[in-house]
């Protein structure tokens, strides 16, 4: 009976010991994460709330000045665009012959996840 009672508060002890150590874990890990976030924040803080990212603001600024740039006033699309898409091409293909045959705006938009995906695989590093 005497090594039953030893054997069952080993048993007991065990279990403290290992949920204590769970819980310390679980704290530690927590403030740790408390502690990265308000660092990453502090950056934004500092950041006023019309300025934009820089790393955002050029992407932003060329898609609004294609979209701009896209459409002349007769309704075709713009020179600069066409000689953009050629050069696009040349790139790809390289020696390659190759020759485009026309050029038209696409008729369907991007859905949202669709877009989603696209700005997350194309980010920068």
């Amino acid at each position: 009976m005497d090594n039953m009672m030893q054997a069952f508060i080993l048993l007991l002890a065990g279990f403290v010991v290992v949920f204590v150590v769970l819980i310390l874990l679980i704290i530690i890990v927590t403030l740790y994460g408390k502690i990265i976030t308000s660092i990453q924040n502090k950056g934004k803080k500092k950041k006023t709330k019309t300025e934009v990212s820089p790393r955002i603001a050029p992407a932003a600024a060329v898609v609004n000045e294609t979209e701009k740039a896209q459409i002349d006033d007769d309704g075709g699309i713009n020179d600069e665009i066409i000689a953009v898409i050629a050069a696009a091409v040349d790139a790809v293909y390289g020696e390659k012959p190759h020759r485009i045959k026309g050029i038209k705006k696409s008729r369907s938009a991007r859905s949202a996840w669709s877009r989603a995906g696209v700005l997350d695989n194309t980010r920068p590093f």
